[in-house]
């Protein structure tokens, strides 16, 4: 396994977001790949399409990680997704064995149907193949008030407080792991760990679809991170905000 990810870290007491700081970073200077910016408190900090990430300071990993990901074509971009969502996901699994930890669908992490981590990817292209990419990851661990309504952390749900620094190098480990798989184009791999864990998949469950509230079964991702549902039984496939799930329910409930 390669051990790239944190082997150059930049500290940053307080930004808007991670994303953006480490853009910046990388414009101003050459980063070796692997490079990983972090904060003690995100002011702006960024969901997909233009979500926000809300955290209390000092008390939740915020950060963002530098890739260069140019053995991958433009189309085979959302395998990057599915590895960086399979390596947080087994971060938490690893920390809490005895909970359900289900990727919601494109790249949310939930713990008994509240979310505890988020990710946010942005990349930049050369020709046909990705350049780099900026992968941005939040997780809640020792905040245990929040002002969004399904959002949980790991202190939250064990009762216990961790080690902020510890975490971050068990996170990288994950990490590491995960784009291992990826440079090896293990993409069947990747597709099949990130189904096994998918929120709701071959379960009945409620979305909202243009503003009409359908009962629909998942039943995986498809090419450019579609997600296949059945409606009505008819597959349908929906790209990230076309469907919106009407409620976040796990079977630890």
């Amino acid at each position: 396994m390669n051990s790239i990810t944190g082997n150059h870290l930049i500290f940053i007491e307080e930004t808007d977001s991670t994303n953006e700081a480490l853009k910046l970073e990388e414009l101003r200077q050459k980063l070796p790949e692997g490079t990983v910016l972090y904060t003690n408190f995100q002011q702006k900090g960024k969901g997909q399409l233009e979500a926000k990430w809300e955290s209390n300071a000092n008390e939740n990993l915020l950060l963002s990680v530098l890739y260069h990901p140019q053995f991958l074509k433009i189309e085979e971009q959302m395998y990057l997704n599915l590895a960086v969502s399979i390596a947080c996901r087994q971060f938490l699994a690893d920390l809490m064995p005895a909970e359900k930890i289900e990727i919601k669908w494109p790249n949310d992490l939930v713990v008994r149907g509240a979310k505890i981590a988020g990710i946010l990817i942005e990349s930049s292209i050369a020709g046909t193949k990705l350049k780099s990419s900026i992968v941005g990851i939040g997780i809640n661990i020792n905040q245990t008030k929040f002002a969004i309504e399904n959002a949980c952390s790991y202190a939250s749900i064990t009762n216990q407080e961790l080690n902020l620094a510890d975490a971050r190098k068990k996170l990288f480990h994950s990490l590491d792991s995960a784009y291992t798989l990826l440079q090896m184009r293990k993409f069947d791999l990747l597709k099949n760990q990130y189904e096994a864990h998918l929120l709701h998949k071959s379960k009945a469950a409620k979305f909202i679809v243009k503003g009409e509230e359908l009962t629909g079964q998942i039943m995986g991702i498809g090419n450019q991170g579609k997600l296949f549902v059945m409606i009505d039984g008819e597959i349908k496939s929906f790209m990230n905000k076309e469907l919106v799930y009407c409620m976040l329910k796990s079977e630890n409930e």
